[in-house]
Formats: C-alpha cells, sequence, structure tokens
C-alpha cells in the first residue's frame, strides 16, 4: 500500500529509481509505430492528438480509455489493444505494423483516493509499457511551459485553479495547444529540473510529470520536428 508524506508526496514500494523510468528517445525512425492510451476524455488526448498532426506522425495511435476511473483500467486497456493489434497481424493485416511503444498516460490525483495507481504502475512495468504519468495531474505538464514550481498540489482541482494564473479561462476541454507548443523545450528541461531535484527513491513525486518523457519521443521520431525544436 502507498505511503504518504505530509506535504502529499507519495512514497511507493517500487524498488526502481528515478531515472529507471525514463526511456531515451534518441533518433527514432519517422515509420515507428507507437500506442498511447490516456484515461482523459478531453485533455490528455486533445493535447496528444494536436502534437501528433503537428509534428507530422500519422501512425501514432491515440486511444482513449473512457470511463477510466483508476490508472489500472487505462493499462488494462493498453494489453487489449495490443492482444488485439497482434491477433489482426496474424489473421492476415499485413499492412497493419506492431506497435514498437506502448505508453500509458495517467494521473496520480488524490494519491488518498486513487487505490489503483501501485497497481497499475507494476502491471505496466511487468509489460514493458512506458509512463506517462503526472503528479497530480496531466494540467502540471502546461504549467511547466509557464514556470517551474515545485510547491506541491492537493490534488487535481488545486492545480488546475494555479494553472489559471497562465490561462485565466481554462477548462479542461479546450484547445491549449497553440499557446504551449513554442515552450515545449523549456516545459521539457522544467520536468527534467524537477524529477532530478526530488531523491531517487521517489518516481512519481508531487509534483512532477513524465509527460515530457513521451513529447521528446515523438520529436525524435518526426524530422521536422527534430528539426524544429533541437
Amino acid at each position: 500500500m502507498a505511503k504518504h508524506k505530509p506535504d502529499g508526496r507519495v512514497v511507493r514500494g517500487h524498488e526502481r529509481t528515478v531515472n529507471s523510468y525514463d526511456r531515451r528517445p534518441g533518433n527514432r525512425s519517422p515509420g515507428r509505430c507507437i500506442l498511447i492510451v490516456c484515461e482523459g476524455a478531453e485533455t490528455e488526448p486533445n493535447y496528444f492528438s494536436m502534437l501528433r498532426e503537428y509534428l507530422k506522425l500519422p501512425i501514432v495511435s491515440i486511444k482513449i480509455k473512457e470511463r477510466a476511473g483508476a490508472p489500472i483500467s487505462v493499462v488494462k486497456e493498453a494489453q487489449a489493444l495490443v492482444r488485439k493489434r497482434q491477433q489482426d497481424i496474424q489473421n492476415g493485416r499485413k499492412n497493419l505494423p506492431p506497435f514498437e511503444a506502448i505508453w500509458c498516460v495517467f494521473d496520480v490525483e488524490n494519491p488518498h483516493h486513487n487505490q489503483t495507481f501501485d497497481r497499475a504502475v507494476q502491471m505496466a512495468t511487468q509489460n514493458d509499457f512506458q509512463l506517462a504519468v503526472s503528479n497530480p495531474a496531466f494540467e502540471f505538464w502546461y504549467v511547466l511551459h509557464f514556470e517551474c514550481t515545485t510547491r506541491p498540489f492537493a490534488d487535481g482541482g488545486e492545480l488546475k485553479e494555479y494553472l489559471k494564473r497562465h490561462i485565466p479561462d481554462y477548462h479542461p476541454a479546450m484547445s491549449v495547444f497553440g499557446r504551449l507548443i513554442g515552450s515545449t523545450p523549456t516545459a521539457v528541461q522544467h520536468a527534467t529540473h524537477i524529477l532530478e531535484s526530488h531523491p531517487q527513491d521517489e518516481p512519481f513525486p508531487n509534483p512532477s510529470t513524465r509527460v515530457y518523457l513521451l513529447v521528446k519521443e515523438m520529436i525524435a521520431m518526426s524530422p521536422s520536428g527534430r528539426a524544429h525544436f533541437e
């Protein structure tokens, strides 16, 4: 069972360090096929759909686990989609490339009420799925485009209110991609710095996000993205 520090940070029982969750993008081929499974119905898929279009990566597959309710359902959905892709290929659909990387995107939110988080991380690790986890919520990735802060948040609701300092009219369904894309390198630097500043036994501290790893992966797959950002 997860332990919690007084400041809201989550102490996990995993034996992995912060760096062991990092995926080193390197130079990915534009033809590389990756699967992204999100728990949100609007915020996460909207952002990644816009990023996919911006980077000209039609082969990136984005799936939404609607009414996910818990991180474990995102990982189970990823398992089901991988099995279906493998079965489709075996049944003769040779035009379908196998998924070369599978990313699960979900939040810690309020750790005291998120009972499946540890199991989701364990299951994803066992299946060699990559994790783009945010604590407490995906919107922390948005915040990092404007500032680098290490103040903990009680839950996703408090974080969303904090984001309104930078996007006053923010709501989860709105498209903010155009406001963020130019500051992507800054957000990556901020996210990296925050994780490196936390103890190594806290892979998902409050606040933090590993969304930057998936963003870097997608940029590395895109010739235009590499030229623009690197």
